[in-house]
């Protein structure tokens, strides 16, 4: 550990422990490493992909109602 790394403390029921040791054993990693592991990707899921076609709609006027979803679509997932 480098003087920059910091140390995170948490507590677990016996039953999450459980849970970790054997996730940790399954996947071939210490329970550190098991943990650091779910802490980043908790930290990941949380952000906003820059990419993601629903943050970036441009406000449209739609012509119709009934087509509104269809051009929803075509405008999210590309479809035609």
């Amino acid at each position: 550990m480098t003087s920059r790394e910091k140390v995170v403390q948490t507590t677990l029921s016996p039953e999450e422990h459980a849970i970790l040791r054997d996730y940790a054993t399954q996947h071939d990693l210490s329970i550190k490493e098991a943990v650091k592991i779910a802490i980043l990707a908790l930290l990941k899921s949380d952000q906003i992909e820059a990419n993601d076609p629903y943050f970036s709609l441009k406000t449209k006027s739609f012509v119709t109602v009934e087509k509104a979803s269809q051009e929803v679509d075509q405008i999210i997932y590309k479809v035609d």
